[in-house]
């Protein structure tokens, strides 16, 4: 058991935050129906009777979880989304913030937040959900101003908003900080790649040349007809892009 001395002679804002990451990682190991607040109050050096100072019962302390989660979500998107900038760069940078900071930096907070909701009581269950609206209108708006620039091409907001945050947030089921082969950056750009070129080949960005090869990836020998017909399929292909493009000019 951890000396109770260092929790209670902390400032009460850290108690807080420390309360509040326990709880998160209890959460995310044990789940919120088999976690307990015995477990939680021994792992901070507390009496039971001690953590009932800071919270009333375990859907408290899971409201507590949320209100921290959301303290993370909005930290820079606001920020982002006032920006001076193209809305195709906002939009680069909240992906990118997203999944950095959200889903792996933050991963056994938004394990919970992304699977324990129904544990919440009616009117936090209600508040959340409408805290999660907000930030899919931020992304929204960046969506809507980027097809009024004619920078996106033209798609229902709001199901492209919920597309975008869907890839977005299953990243923690299968990320392991520490332990994947490809670091958040890494990631992240695979990420906006992807949704910015989708995935038939001739899509691919002009820098796409100089990304690093994927592991075990190895470049067929061509022979000079194939290489021939490959360069002349890249050309119809960029034709006909450059085609579309002056069409909708």
């Amino acid at each position: 058991m951890k000396d109770r001395t260092d929790f209670k002679g902390l400032d009460r804002s850290v108690r807080l935050q420390k309360l509040i990451d326990a709880a998160a990682r209890l959460f995310h190991e044990k789940g919120f129906k088999s976690a307990t607040l015995d477990g939680l109050a021994r792992e901070l050096g507390l009496s039971k009777t001690g953590l009932y100072h800071y919270v009333s019962s375990k859907e408290h302390l899971l409201s507590m979880v949320y209100g921290q989660a959301f303290e993370r979500i909005f930290e820079r998107a606001h920020e982002i989304s006032a920006m001076e900038a193209p809305p195709d760069e906002k939009l680069r940078l909240i992906l990118r913030d997203h999944i950095k900071n959200i889903t792996i930096k933050n991963a056994a907070l938004f394990s919970v937040f992304f699977a324990e909701e129904n544990q919440l009581p009616i009117e936090d269950f209600q508040r959340i959900r409408a805290e999660k609206r907000k930030y899919s209108r931020i992304i929204e708006d960046i969506i809507e101003e980027g097809m009024a620039r004619g920078v996106f091409r033209p798609a229902d907001p709001r199901l492209q908003a919920n597309a975008i945050l869907g890839m977005c947030n299953w990243v923690y089921k299968w990320y392991r900080p520490g332990a994947s082969r490809y670091t958040p950056d890494q990631v992240a750009d695979h990420f906006i790649t992807l949704l910015e070129t989708g995935y038939l080949a001739g899509n691919l960005p002009v820098n796409a040349a100089n990304a690093p090869e994927p592991p075990g990836a190895v470049e067929p020998h061509k022979s000079p007809p194939e290489a021939r017909k490959e360069i002349r399929r890249k050309i119809e292909l960029l034709c006909s892009e450059l085609s579309k493009l002056a069409d909708e000019i």
